[in-house]
């Protein structure tokens, strides 16, 4: 029993000593195997450079090539309305009528007031000119009687040299002459005001004749050439009376459109003042098509509006089956340059945290964080407009929910194999790519 004690006793001691080696060389075994455990596997690709077709964009209103309000011009009763909203119409063709019945009437009241005036001067017709006067009737009749007086004037003077006429006969003769003299000048007055008289009746008849006809209102005949359209045609956008209403002067009846060829009106920011230019080519977008519209820009604003801080452009969009509609809101992309060397990255390198755009690069078998600006967007890829991303960057594509800033990362060799292998040059413009450089001046 002794002998057992004491071995059990020798037994207690030597474990409690190894125990206590053991515990003494935990950490150190602990951090040995921390050391150990394997980096966190991701795939990574290298930043691709592409052509990119760069872009300013501009949200704006399309309106007609030329809008046209068809006014009254004269008061009166609509009698006929001969088309309504959606009709097309061609230049020239008659849209509505007032009743004529009382232009008519004016027309030839104005018409006999001019015979009334001819008939006192003894013509058929109104003469040409003042000197056309001396053939008046009146006129002629005074300048007969004036050289008969005068005549006489003549012959009694020789006479009375002679002695075989008196002095007073002269007399007498030389004052009929005088009288017949005033009396031809005053109808050569009578028939100058005459002929003023019967030039102011032919000043009411032309008036009165150019109210009958205002009373048909026809599209006009635009004498501006439209690019692209041959034939000219108008849509009634608008009607306002309806046959029986009273107009008075100046009321808007129609309102006519031609919409073959439309104009978009989008403001820009002046910043890209020195990037948009007369012919460049736009893509122009609206709600109600998924796909775009082919544009030019036809006309720079030259001044700049000092609340918005933008200028005008004007881009002329061809509409020959008549799909875009007047007034319709569009967005509009002007295609400015094209950039060969944009940095690209797959769409899987993208991570997004409480509101910021993030991605992991690989630095010396760790990774990176590193928050980005992003631009041009496809299916595929992504262009990062800041920072600046060196063309053997590598980044992290998979993987990065389980690392962190700093993180040690190995890079699965197989993926960087195939992808070096598969790897697409630098895409070129055929790329369809466009950035979304925004008319507010942000990159999207």
């Amino acid at each position: 029993m002794l002998i057992a004690g004491a071995f059990g006793t020798g037994w207690y001691f030597a474990n409690a000593r190894h125990e206590q080696h053991e515990k003494e060389k935990l950490p150190a075994e602990s951090a040995a195997t921390k050391e150990r455990s394997p980096n966190v596997v991701v795939t990574a690709e290298q930043v691709t450079h592409r052509s990119v077709q760069r872009t300013v964009d501009a949200l704006g209103t399309l309106y007609g090539f030329e809008e046209v309000p068809i006014i009254a011009r004269v008061e009166g009763r609509v009698r006929r309305v001969l088309h309504d909203v959606a009709d097309r119409v061609q230049p020239g063709e008659l849209l509505l009528e007032i009743d004529p019945t009382d232009y008519d009437l004016a027309v030839q009241q104005s018409d006999k007031a001019i015979q009334v005036e001819l008939a006192k001067l003894g013509l058929n017709e109104p003469p040409k000119s003042k000197q056309d006067l001396v053939n008046v009737p009146i006129v002629v009749k005074a300048k007969s009687l004036m050289e008969h007086a005068k005549t006489r004037v003549d012959r009694l003077s020789r006479l009375a040299q002679s002695k075989n006429a008196s002095a007073e006969d002269l007399d007498n003769a030389s004052s009929d002459y005088r009288t017949a003299q005033a009396e031809y000048d005053n109808q050569v007055i009578q028939a100058e005001a005459g002929l003023a008289t019967i030039q102011l009746k032919q000043v009411d008849l032309m008036v009165a004749r150019e109210k009958l006809i205002n009373t048909k209102l026809n599209a006009p005949s635009p004498t501006m050439a439209i690019p692209g359209v041959d034939q000219v045609t108008y849509v009634v956008s608008q009607r306002s009376v309806a046959e029986g209403t009273v107009v008075q002067p100046g009321t808007e009846l129609f309102r006519i459109v031609i919409s073959q060829t439309l104009k978009l009106r989008a403001p820009v920011p002046e910043r890209f003042g020195a990037e948009i230019q007369n012919g460049q080519t736009v893509q122009v977008f609206t709600a109600s098509s998924a796909k775009p519209y082919a544009g030019t820009v036809t006309r720079i604003y030259p001044t700049v509006d000092t609340t918005t801080r933008t200028f005008q452009v004007e881009i002329l969009v061809p509409n020959p089956t008549g799909e875009l509609k007047p007034g319709g809101f569009a967005k509009a992309s002007i295609l400015t340059h094209v950039d060969s060397q944009a940095a690209t990255i797959p769409l899987a390198g993208l991570m997004q945290f409480a509101g910021i755009i993030k991605i992991f690069v690989i630095d010396h078998e760790r990774a990176r964080e590193v928050p980005v600006t992003l631009g041009t967007q496809t299916t595929e890829w992504v262009e990062i407009l800041k920072p600046e991303l060196p063309p053997d960057t590598l980044v992290i594509t998979s993987g990065q929910t389980a690392i962190a800033n700093e993180t040690p990362v190995t890079v699965r060799s197989a993926d960087i194999d195939n992808r070096r292998d598969h790897a697409a040059p630098p895409a070129t413009k055929h790329d369809g790519a466009v950035s979304k450089q925004s008319a507010a001046g942000t990159r999207e």
